[in-house]
């Protein structure tokens, strides 16, 4: 680990609660693992990080954050979460001297840096729960459990911590009643490629049906699908083999052409870049042998 560069000053108007965590050798090889864990009362409180080599989660429970990242300021408001990597510059502070109370997390794991990059897409550092309740019984249970020490306690804390991740790559960023990203557009393409997968599908063919703009359609889409278009029927395309694969007999170059891939030698490249193993040898694995 890098060494932590930081400068905190505070004054309490309640004890802190503030745990250092050591992860075990399992859980810094295999899991998401917490660093230090603390809950805070506080109306004087600075603190500065850089060159760290882990990610922060701060939520805040009542008063007002000030938060500064990436050359921008925020505010953080009760039930706002905010989710950063600490190897970059960032300073959070209370405002105006008034009491902030809030819970922070220090987390690392082999796969945050994927988490983190599906979130950073949308370079919102900040954002505001509607229904926090959840969220801050995981952080709860967090700061519960990390003084027990134990294999146990480090196979739960990673668990919450993915439990976390995914309530915050699934936030809606944008107003949901909202049109401006084409979620019903997205939302009406997506169902497309779920049942017509077989046809002859393009970006282009895709816009003209729907009568969208092509690059509006694929920023949109990757938005709020985590896939261009066409990756996301590649993948269903590859999904729809596997089961083909699986429970029946028919011959790989008609399968190819059942899931709308007719160029067999294309069909195999792309499910073993997707899978890891050409068709055949998925087949003889995975396939139904009970006769």
């Amino acid at each position: 680990m890098t060494t932590n560069q930081k400068n905190a000053q505070y004054v309490w108007s309640e004890d802190p609660v503030a745990i250092i965590c050591t992860p075990s050798a399992f859980a810094k090889k295999s899991l998401f693992y917490i660093q230090e864990i603390g809950y805070f009362k506080t109306d004087a409180y600075v603190m500065e990080r850089q060159k760290l080599t882990s990610f922060l989660l701060l939520f805040t429970l009542s008063g007002r954050g000030e938060l500064q990242y990436r050359g921008k300021d925020y505010i953080l408001k009760p039930h706002d979460m905010l989710f950063i990597n600490c190897e970059e510059y960032v300073q959070y502070k209370t405002s105006c001297q008034k009491t902030w109370e809030f819970i922070s997390v220090n987390l690392y794991g082999n796969l945050i840096d994927h988490f983190y990059e599906q979130f950073d897409k949308h370079n919102k550092p900040v954002i505001s729960l509607q229904d926090s309740s959840a969220v801050l019984d995981k952080l709860r249970t967090l700061l519960h459990v990390q003084p027990e020490r134990s294999l146990s306690s480090e196979l739960l804390s990673s668990r919450i911590i993915v439990d976390l991740l995914t309530i915050i790559l699934q936030h809606p960023y944008t107003n949901p009643n909202a049109n401006s990203d084409g979620t019903a557009e997205v939302r009406k393409v997506k169902q497309y490629l779920d049942q017509s997968y077989c046809e002859r599908i393009t970006l282009d063919s895709l816009a003209e049906m729907f009568g969208l703009n092509k690059f509006n359609l694929a920023k949109n889409f990757k938005k709020q699908i985590g896939f261009s278009p066409i990756e996301y029927l590649i993948n269903v395309r590859i999904t729809a083999a596997q089961s083909w694969l699986k429970t029946s007999d028919v011959a790989i170059v008609d399968i190819a052409q059942y899931v709308g891939i007719p160029n067999t030698s294309h069909f195999i490249n792309l499910f073993k870049e997707h899978i890891g193993e050409t068709p055949h040898s998925y087949r003889k694995k995975w396939g139904n042998r009970i006769k």
